[in-house]
């Protein structure tokens, strides 16, 4: 699923494709919707929270669309191209731009004011500017806890990780204190929406020596299965 700093750069390629603009065809290939047309209206923004995209339009409407692992937002010109066709979700195109959605895992519309039944039992988002990393977290496996989006939104499985490393917190067990570790993730997630890519210290790298103490990384299994994930820490600095 992708990271919360993932979804915000989706963001920012819709809003330079379509906002501002107005649609001069819209085809949304999901069955429930696929009466809706919102050729006509004017997109207003498009708004991520935590891993949601909510695409506005001056008709008081919302398409909201969820990425998960495989799904993608491809953007250009009007006369863009991409497939597989039957992977296609959503074709939104203007006179001069084009933004075509792949693989979505989700797609639906409704009342920008009822934006609430996709987001609203979400937790603070991490990217939110009015985040504080001070927020109170509940007595939780550390990595369990922030990978649940009721609780705190934005973070997979890559900056969980990175972030229980930087609090030296074992993954498997609650962590005191993560407001330090949290503004140092806020801060690395942000800089890749700016398109700095983050050096990792233990996501993906198993194997291989920890950044600080030298140990191998290892991996293993967090929260209950069907929904278990995989996270990453060093044994020595995690201990």
């Amino acid at each position: 699923m992708p990271e919360g700093d993932a979804v915000r750069r989706s963001a920012i390629a819709l809003d330079a494709a379509l906002a501002g603009r107005v649609l001069v065809s819209c085809d949304i290939r999901v069955p429930r919707f696929a009466t809706v047309n919102l050729a006509g209206q004017t997109i207003r923004e498009t708004h991520a929270v935590g891993k949601h995209l909510l695409t506005r339009t001056d008709a008081g409407l919302t398409l909201h669309s969820h990425r998960r692992m495989e799904g993608k937002w491809v953007t250009g010109r009007a006369n863009l191209q991409t497939g597989p066709a039957h992977q296609i979700r959503v074709v939104l195109r203007t006179e001069a731009t084009a933004a075509i959605g792949v693989r979505l895992a989700m797609v639906e519309v409704a009342r920008t004011q009822d934006e609430g039944r996709w987001v609203g039992h979400l937790g603070p988002d991490i990217l939110a500017d009015d985040f504080d990393p001070g927020i109170a977290l509940p007595e939780r496996p550390v990595v369990e806890m922030l990978l649940d989006q009721r609780v705190l939104c934005g973070l997979g499985t890559m900056w969980a990780a990175e972030a229980a490393f930087l609090a030296r917190a074992n993954p498997w067990r609650p962590a005191s204190d993560l407001a330090e570790s949290l503004a140092q993730i806020r801060a690395e997630m942000q800089a890749s929406v700016s398109g700095r890519r983050p050096r990792m210290r233990v996501f993906e790298r198993v194997g291989q020596p920890c950044r600080v103490c030298g140990t191998p990384i290892g991996s293993g299994r967090v929260g209950r299965p069907p929904h278990d994930r995989i996270t990453y820490w060093c044994p020595v600095c995690q201990a």
